[in-house]
């Protein structure tokens, strides 16, 4: 993306990356930044060589195979087949690497079960499709409610002429050498309480999660009652999408007490970065608007401090290359 960026967005990344702080790191192909290992409880997982800094790409991977889909839930027999199409594509060694994959067991069709539990949202289209696709490294990546990495799928990765793209993993916090690399598997729900994630992860995945905010002890309660501040403000958020003053200034509550509850949590990506988006939004619309109940906010400043927080957690967790990065930097250059 670099040779298409204005001298303005190459100045708003080089601000973004000072704020961040982020160090000069090697690219993931050429550093092996976690081996596989044995982790009690969990079978196998990740954990870091070294010690890795936050904004991190520590992984980049191409699907072993895809699936298209287009129904919520349960698989299709549509589906089903085109599964079943792609299996019959590999070559034996790759079946028998897709085989050693996690299978719960629940099913007498552990192709598909296998399938369900270890693939990745690649994309998702308007025309109401989407398509999973199986990544043998990712794939070991264990879960946790409070991650230290995010993976994401971004097409324009790949070969320069012919990017078919890939998943990559960017670290979102730094890790220490030894300790476990961790993603959120539910990464849409961060506001649920325990009970529901749990159940919605032995559904899913077939295990009871036991990380830090699942568990009983301190961070756990401390968790749980954060997150359910984070439903009641949310629901203030849904409730005052109107127009008139008094609905307007709520919303622009609410999100800060989101983001605020979010950052204690420790919690970067999707929902920070959305609702900085919102944010700025909302200056925006006042900007124009010429409100004078807000005549004492200076609206530029704080729309564009908005805009480059949702720019800055992007770059934290998909990395410069994306398509997000894109949308962010043309925003922040609208006041």
């Amino acid at each position: 993306m670099a040779g298409n960026l204005s001298d303005r967005d190459r100045r708003e990344l080089v601000r973004a990356h000072n704020e961040l702080n982020l160090a000069p790191v090697l690219p993931c192909s050429e550093f092996q930044y976690f081996h596989v290992v044995p982790i009690p409880g969990k079978g196998q997982g990740c954990r870091a060589r070294t010690n890795i800094s936050r904004g991190t790409c520590i992984h980049e991977e191409k699907p072993l195979f895809s699936v298209k889909r287009v129904e919520i839930g349960g698989m299709s027999p549509a589906t089903r087949q085109r599964l079943t199409h792609e299996l019959n594509r590999l070559r034996p060694d790759q079946y028998q690497q897709f085989l050693t994959l996690t299978c719960p067991g629940r099913s007498n069709d552990q192709d598909q079960e296998r399938f369900e539990v270890n693939n990745f949202q690649m994309i998702i289209e308007d025309a109401g499709f989407s398509q999973q696709g199986v990544f043998l490294d990712a794939a070991r990546f264990n879960h946790s409610c409070l991650p230290n990495a995010w993976f994401n799928w971004n097409p324009l990765l790949g070969d320069e002429r012919r990017p078919a793209g890939r998943l990559t993993v960017y670290t979102v916090r730094n890790i220490q050498v030894g300790e476990e690399i961790l993603v959120d598997y539910q990464n849409t729900n961060c506001y649920e309480g325990r009970i529901t994630r749990r159940r919605n992860l032995h559904r899913d995945y077939a295990f009871n999660c036991n990380c830090d905010a699942c568990g009983c002890r301190q961070r756990g309660h401390l968790s749980e009652e954060r997150r359910a501040a984070m439903r009641a403000a949310e629901a203030l958020r849904q409730a005052n999408q109107g127009q008139h003053n008094g609905q307007r200034w709520n919303l622009r509550e609410s999100i800060l007490r989101l983001r605020e509850l979010l950052d204690q949590e420790g919690i970067v990506y999707p929902q920070k970065a959305t609702l900085s988006g919102e944010l700025a939004e909302w200056y925006y619309r006042e900007w124009g608007l010429k409100n004078p109940l807000n005549l004492d906010l200076n609206l530029r400043d704080l729309f564009l401090e908005a805009s480059r927080a949702r720019l800055k957690a992007e770059i934290l967790c998909l990395g410069e290359n994306s398509e997000e990065i894109r949308a962010s930097l043309d925003a922040t250059a609208r006041m």
